[in-house]
């Protein structure tokens, strides 16, 4: 058979199924006790999460600290892991009192924490009189191992998944366990813990609203819409992307909804063309029905901007304003431009390593070198194993491969 008809032939079984999928997904009711438990379970499930992966900080160390004016600005290094090294940004307002503190989840800028969207985010907070501790996730901004790489120790990490963890459910244990540590932080208010994020960072947002009860304030954006709309792009995604049986359910609204009756915003751009403004709709729709029926519409914001992807000035205005309301009760001003950022690289040990070599470490599992996605989640079709020689496009196994570990059950 001709390869194209065959490949059509292939994406149409793998659309059949993921329709399946859905079918088979029961209505859930996440005001109801029981299912926000089976929200929860199924949460855990799709991250391959367990509380026993959540780490301790340790060896927590200031690498430079810069007086800004009204704030000041801290690089921090620290241990998550053993040889698994962080780095932080926290913009302090000066004054004694206990600050609120809101945690910036980043994205996949190129530049990691120090990227100009999110310092912009950590120094307009810090400005209004809120703390703002901007993170490196794994592999990315300084902890990227490869820097002749695009982000090869995130983007493309596989043995995560080959040990049956994901790259998604470190990056959650690890932001855990920093804002586990921070609680006890005399400088900051652990009744006024927040989280902010886009893209990557709204990926990781999403989960901490079912996952860190320590969170009063949430604010996601450039990534509500819908799992079941992402995870069926014919792309090859980021790892972090990657979720285990996500066709199965949650969904998107499930999980935000976990975070009712606490105040939360849900933002997009307009222009942002990754998502489906229709998916993004809905999400919010549901959203708002959940927070409704849980006594707590008022708690519930959504907003469009007439942005891109990205960050841009409105949404560090619409942000901001939406912490500063809810963490401090006073509006804030909009911004036209992103304020100057004064940020520095942190650097890291020698013998720090990386994501790969983490997962293998924690599981005692090893994964050969060279291992790809559809190794570990070998494509198929009709019950047999597909080949590349068999399929048009030279990124076709990897999505299937996707698709394989989207589906699972």
């Amino acid at each position: 058979m001709d390869t194209r008809e065959f490949t059509l032939e292939a994406f149409d079984a793998y659309e059949r199924r993921f329709a399946e999928a859905r079918a088979a997904r029961p209505l859930t009711k996440p005001w109801l006790a029981e299912d926000r438990a089976e929200i929860l379970a199924g949460v855990k499930r799709m991250l391959r999460f367990d509380e026993a992966l959540v780490p301790q900080i340790s060896q927590p160390e200031t690498v430079c600290e810069t007086d800004c004016g009204g704030f000041t600005v801290t690089e921090y290094r620290y241990c998550t892991w053993e040889h698994v090294c962080g780095a932080a940004t926290l913009y302090l307002p000066h004054g004694g009192e206990p600050k609120p503190l809101v945690f910036v989840c980043c994205g996949h800028g190129a530049q990691g924490r120090q990227t100009p969207t999110y310092a912009a985010m950590g120094r307009r907070l810090a400005e209004l009189g809120m703390a703002a501790i901007v993170i490196d996730n794994l592999g990315q901004g300084d902890r990227n191992p490869y820097p002749e790489f695009k982000n090869r120790g995130h983007w493309l990490a596989v043995a995560p998944f080959a040990c049956g963890l994901t790259l998604q459910g470190l990056i959650v244990a690890e932001t855990l366990a920093l804002i586990r540590h921070m609680k006890n932080d005399p400088r900051f208010d652990p009744d006024r813990f927040a989280a902010c994020g886009n893209s990557g960072g709204g990926t990781l947002t999403m989960f901490l609203a079912a996952l860190a009860p320590e969170l009063s304030v949430l604010a996601s954006s450039g990534y509500p819409s819908e799992l079941s709309y992402v995870l069926q792009k014919e792309k090859a995604h980021c790892a972090c992307n990657l979720l285990c049986g996500a066709a199965h359910g949650p969904e998107m609204w499930e999980i935000y909804s976990l975070f009712a009756p606490k105040p939360l915003l849900l933002s997009a751009g307009k222009s942002d063309k990754l998502f489906a403004p229709e998916s993004v709709l809905r999400c919010g729709r549901k959203v708002r029905t959940c927070y409704a029926m849980a006594g707590a519409e008022d708690s519930f914001e959504f907003k469009r901007t007439d942005t891109g992807h990205s960050w841009e000035a409105e949404d560090v205005s619409v942000i901001s304003d939406f912490l500063s309301r809810r963490l401090l009760g006073k509006e804030a001003a909009p911004i036209d431009a992103f304020p100057s950022q004064c940020t520095q690289s942190v650097p890291m040990p020698s013998d720090a390593i990386d994501a790969e070599t983490l997962a293998q470490r924690l599981t005692g599992v090893h994964v050969p070198e060279g291992t790809a996605l559809e190794d570990v989640f070998p494509p198929m079709l009709a019950g047999k194993p597909l080949t590349a020689a068999q399929l048009e496009g030279e990124k076709t196994m990897r999505i299937f491969a996707q698709y394989e570990f989207t589906l699972q059950e």
